[in-house]
């Protein structure tokens, strides 16, 4: 019983000194706009990096990887453009964008249906993610 007042005991020391606290920290970020700014940023960069855990997101995320390897083949290939591994790269590029035009399509969908499409969409980037990989183990694009 000792320990049960002594917790009322101390919340009712520290609620007090916890309220007068967060009344001062209000009173400051409320005559800081930069430090509000700041907030601001963190909360977005929070819900950002909870987008980011979707499977819509980690599609995204590889047609992103899928375009970045395309844009290296076609750097290497710049001097012959109508080389197999620049029209291979091309159309791994345009492939990427059905992807995530779909992608957005999606998100306008019912739910239930949104469940399905996603399989097939992630097929899709399944496929072309195995392609670009396959090529770049193999060591010929072209191939």
């Amino acid at each position: 019983m000792a320990k049960k007042k002594s917790t009322g005991v101390a919340l009712a020391v520290a609620w007090p000194l916890a309220k007068k606290a967060a009344t001062q920290l209000s009173v400051f970020v409320a005559n800081n706009p930069d430090l509000q700014k700041r907030l601001a940023d963190l909360g977005t960069k929070f819900s950002d990096v909870q987008r980011a855990r979707t499977p819509e997101a980690k599609i995204a995320r590889a047609m992103t990887s899928v375009r970045e390897q395309a844009d290296m083949v076609l750097a290497s290939e710049a001097t012959t453009t109508e080389s197999v591994a620049a029209l291979q790269a091309a159309g791994w590029k345009q492939r990427a964008d059905q992807v995530e035009r779909a992608l957005q399509i999606l998100q306008h969908q019912p739910r239930a249906m949104r469940k399905s499409q996603r399989r097939r969409i992630a097929a899709m980037a399944d496929s072309l993610v195995a392609e670009v990989l396959t090529s770049l183990i193999d060591g010929d694009p072209g191939d």
